[in-house]
């Protein structure tokens, strides 16, 4: 018995110096993403109350403006192909990284309603925007545009969601993810290849840009990243805004939702309540698309923006 306990006591320490290993192997290497660094990125950024915001923005700046406002992982470069469409129609179009994304600052948080708010207000104010604005939220920017429309309903004009975020099961990884040291060790062990597994997806189909996952792998080159999506996991509603999304109803903003029936990550079957809880919201169903329209079929979700 003594031998069998030994081993166990080996094998359990030579487990916890391997997750170890490969804890601090995921952050060797890892850059900082300073001034120099952006030096070196080029682009366009923004100092607001939060952070640095990192952005584009394209078309007449006199035109109606409209915000694309990016989702959980993947940075503001998931609008590369929609972008084109809308300011080829005249529209001043504007992205940018949400904080811990992309090339934007990556402040320790937490990563509540709170923070997305302030940083969409913090970019409006910054760059004088003239509102109402048209916002477009993709996944769990679906979401934020929600919620900043309902404490801000006098700045839009319309909203325009795509697979978003809020009426959606709480899965088990967010579970993991509460707790401490262990959802630290998986974030920084399996964040970056969990979020770009979608990436490589449609790449592999031919359906999404060659050069999609590279833009990814750099951005998460950089600190901070991972620990921004455990952070966003632990502390932003996304799976319950039922709430916030009422207060849009009631307020009359126009609303519509462009949608894959197909989506496994926000199920499509989530429409219908939201749709009780919005009346006046206009769906725009893609037959069999998936959670990753606003990529793999980017021309006709952009020609669906444009309706």
């Amino acid at each position: 018995m003594k031998k069998v306990i030994t081993g166990l006591l080996y094998t359990g320490l030579f487990l916890v110096a391997l997750a170890l290993a490969a804890y601090f192997i995921a952050l060797n290497g890892l850059k900082e993403l300073d001034q120099k660094a952006r030096d070196n990125l080029g682009g366009l950024y923004l100092q607001t109350k939060q952070g640095m915001l990192s952005y584009t923005r394209e078309g007449p700046i006199n035109a109606p403006a409209i915000i694309l406002v990016h989702g959980f992982s993947t940075p503001k470069f998931v609008w590369d192909q929609i972008t084109p469409s809308l300011v080829g129609k005249g529209y001043q179009v504007i992205t940018f990284d949400h904080l811990g994304r992309g090339f934007s600052d990556r402040p320790a948080g937490p990563y509540n309603a709170e923070l997305y708010k302030s940083e969409l207000a913090g970019l409006i104010a910054k760059l004088e925007l003239k509102t109402p604005l048209t916002l477009v939220g993709y996944s769990m920017g679906g979401a934020n545009v929600v919620d900043y429309a309902a404490s801000y309903p006098e700045q839009i004009q319309q909203l325009i969601l795509i697979a978003p975020a809020g009426y959606m099961d709480d899965p088990d990884s967010s579970a993991l993810a509460a707790k401490p040291i262990i959802g630290e060790w998986l974030a920084t062990v399996f964040g970056n290849q969990y979020a770009g597994t979608a990436i490589q997806s449609e790449i592999e189909e031919g359906l999404a840009p060659k050069d999609m996952y590279e833009k990814f792998q750099k951005q998460a080159s950089f600190k901070g990243y991972t620990e921004a999506l455990l952070s966003t996991l632990r502390h932003y509603p996304m799976h319950d805004l039922a709430h916030r999304y009422k207060i849009v109803g009631k307020a009359g903003i126009p609303v519509s939702a462009i949608w894959g029936t197909a989506d496994e990550v926000v199920p499509y079957s989530g429409a219908a309540e939201m749709a009780a809880d919005v009346p006046q919201l206009k769906i725009e169903a893609i037959e069999d698309g998936n959670h990753n329209i606003a990529y793999a079929q980017a021309q006709l979700v952009a020609n669906k923006i444009l309706v």
